[in-house]
């Protein structure tokens, strides 16, 4: 083609691209102005997703607004009577304002749910998404009447509408009122949605704040319910301790005590299971003459004594060692390791030295001493009982040697220990089976010639005949019975017997008025209702309690000597006759021969024995006749068996005597005298 020809084919281009150009335009514009609406949709988006106040939600939206949407002027206007004032939002401003639409168009809103533009008389209401429906607006009154154009659309929850979005003043083509209710349906939704998280957000905030103060109370009492129950369980523990503590000590020393002591052994015995070469040794510590110092100053002053006696002994043992109290006056020591026997003795000297040292209590000196038991452990023991049985064994076996002093237990002691424990269980069936017999020996007046000698009584003699052994006299069990206590049924056995043989001699008319003496255990003295109970026994069996002479030895009235006088004085008074039996043979004091209720003192056969060749006891003999006639006793002399004794106690004084050579002992009921190795039978009455 020729260059005309190109010339002309432009020209003709141009001219067809005339008539294209605006509409490009106008396509560019609009391609821009959606690509701006789509870019304002997405920061609304965003910003309905992400901001967390309202206030500034507001404001930030007014922003998006007034640069990516061809609207100015924003209202948003809740009715639900959950929000604030309505907000208006144009290009100056975004703040709270005073509403803007009638009731009317309220409910006209709230009763549709879609987006509509009331542009004055006029409604154009988004059907569905594709579809648009334009009716005049329903006029209610004057007031309802349009002013502005409005482009709204309602704020929803689910079917129900809360509140509602508007443009103010919107002039646009309605051809374009499809897009504009789709946009305005669109911010409604997003301003919906970040209104409801808003509510769910203050709601989350104030069921957090309310739990937050639930959980503050409630922390707040778990705090004071746990620091009582703290302060219960410190003083759960606190009673717990002092129950322990009362439960395993003494309440007076504070010592541990029995229970505490026995635990303590058990672990030492187990231990020596495991280790055959150690040692340990118990001392078993009981006071002498404690129960006179108790008895005599009163308890409150045998508890001091006690408490600073603790203190003494707790001086004398090592560190490792343990002392416990385990009632009245006996101590317990576990001394636990021991190297050799010398060091028991050792501490066992220095614990019997220092109690024998003088005590200053409330301004009274006392004097005490200690008798000690000791018997070292092995494996042969099993338990602590057997322990605390043989270191027993031994104390015992001390105080019978003397007092104040120690022994190591052997196995002769434990021989004894069953010996006397069968021997207490034959004595039980010997008083329910009544295998006792009582014997008799004449008692002489010697003022009388002794060819025709008369009688003033008979002194009981008890006798056991034992179905093995043979007949036994007192000598034999009365140890066993005094420390079992059997020695009380045994007595009141004798006076029950010795008043029916005084019944049967008076019914067959020999020794019709005749006396009859019987010897008591000491026991019978030593307390108030003891006494009481023999002076039942004598008044429900002796119709004449003149006729009974009831005989104590000077053991009934050392340890307690007030207690025992006035006992003795209340037995005179009962109409019973007293005797003190084996005077010169103990201590044999002047104060029970004037001061002691006595009708008969009884010279001790070994008294009487020496009057051959004891000239001051002779001179004795006779001045205890002279005082008997001032004090108003009478002297017996016992165990006299020659001539030559009898001559001896005439001339001393003595009104009446007994013995082998005036009347052996015998049954009451057998025609002939029972034949005995020995007069010492005659001390043995009950």
């Amino acid at each position: 083609m020729d260059s005309k020809g190109k010339q002309q084919g432009k020209a003709r281009s141009a001219k067809d691209l005339v008539p294209t150009v605006p509409k490009l335009r106008s396509l560019l514009k609009k391609y821009k102005q959606t690509k701006k609406v789509q870019t304002g949709l997405l920061k609304l988006s965003e910003l309905c997703s992400t901001e967390t106040d309202m206030v500034c939600l507001y404001r930030n939206l007014q922003k998006i607004i007034r640069e990516y949407f061809p609207a100015e002027n924003l209202y948003i206007e809740r009715f639900d009577g959950k929000g604030n004032d309505p907000y208006y939002i144009n290009e100056l401003f975004c703040a709270p304002i005073k509403p803007q639409l009638h009731r009317d168009i309220i409910d006209f809103i709230s009763a549709i749910a879609k987006p509509v533009y009331l542009n004055h008389d006029q409604v154009v209401i988004l059907e569905t998404d594709d579809e648009i429906v334009k009716r005049p607006f329903p006029v209610r009154n004057d007031k309802t009447k349009l002013v502005d154009v409005w482009l709204m659309a309602p704020l929803m929850v689910g079917t129900n509408a809360f509140g509602l979005v508007a443009i103010k003043g919107f002039i646009n083509d309605s051809q374009d009122a499809l897009e504009e209710l789709h946009l305005i349906r669109f911010i409604a939704r997003q301003i919906s949605a970040c209104i409801q998280r808003f509510q769910a957000i203050n709601q989350l905030q104030s069921y957090s704040q309310d739990i937050n103060e639930l959980v503050g109370e409630r922390t707040a009492d778990l705090q004071q319910t746990n620091l009582r129950l703290r302060k219960q369980v410190e003083e759960r523990r606190a009673i717990e301790e002092q129950l322990y503590f009362a439960a395993h000590h003494d309440t007076l020393t504070k010592l541990p005590n029995r229970a505490m002591f026995s635990d303590r052994l058990e672990h030492s015995l187990k231990h020596v299971k495991r280790h055959p070469n150690h040692r340990f040794a118990v001392l078993f510590i009981d006071l002498d003459r404690f129960k006179v110092i108790n008895d005599t100053l009163g308890h409150h002053i045998g508890d001091l004594l006690l408490i600073e006696i603790a203190e003494r002994i707790a001086d004398c043992i090592r560190g490792n060692d343990i002392l416990a109290r385990l009632g009245g006056d006996e101590f317990v020591i576990l001394l636990d390791t021991l190297v050799q026997h010398e060091d028991a003795e050792d501490i066992a000297q220095r614990i019997i030295e220092t109690i024998e040292n003088p005590f200053d209590i409330d301004n009274q000196e006392l004097y005490s001493s200690a008798s000690i038991g000791i018997t070292v452990c092995d494996r042969r023991y099993q338990n602590a009982a057997e322990v605390l049985r043989d270191a027993d064994a031994a104390m015992y076996q001390a105080k019978a040697l003397g007092k104040g002093r120690f022994i190591f237990f052997d196995d002769s002691m434990r021989e004894q220990l069953m010996a006397n424990l069968n021997l207490e269980h034959e004595l039980r069936k010997a008083l329910r089976e009544q295998e006792f017999t009582l014997h008799f020996q004449k008692i002489t007046d010697l003022s009388h010639d002794q060819e025709n000698p008369q009688t003033l009584g008979f002194e009981t003699l008890l006798r056991w005949q034992h179905p093995k052994r043979g007949l036994l006299s007192p000598g034999a069990f009365l140890e066993v019975a005094e420390e079992s206590g059997l020695i009380i049924d045994i007595e009141c056995w004798v006076l029950a017997s010795v008043a029916e043989q005084l019944q049967r001699w008076d019914h067959e008319g020999s020794h019709s008025n005749t006396f009859v003496s019987v010897n008591l255990s000491p026991k019978q003295l030593h307390h108030k209702t003891q006494v009481k109970q023999l002076i039942e026994v004598i008044h429900q069996h002796f119709p004449s309690p003149e006729r009974l002479i009831l005989e104590f030895n000077e053991r009934a009235f050392v340890q307690n000597p007030e207690q025992s006088l006035q006992a003795l004085k209340t037995l005179k008074t009962a109409g019973v006759k007293l005797a003190l039996d084996d005077y010169g043979h103990g201590i044999s004091s002047l104060n029970y021969l004037s001061n002691y209720p006595f009708a008969f003192i009884k010279l001790h056969q070994s008294f009487v024995k020496s009057l051959n060749n004891n000239e001051k006891n002779l001179t004795l003999a006779k001045s205890l006749h002279e005082l008997g006639d001032s004090f108003g006793f009478r002297l017996v002399a016992e165990g006299v068996e020659t001539q030559a004794q009898l001559d001896l106690v005439k001339k001393a004084g003595c009104d009446y005597a007994q013995g082998y050579f005036i009347s052996r002992p015998q049954a009451a009921d057998l025609p002939k005298e029972v034949n005995s190795d020995s007069d010492d039978d005659v001390i043995d009455c009950a």
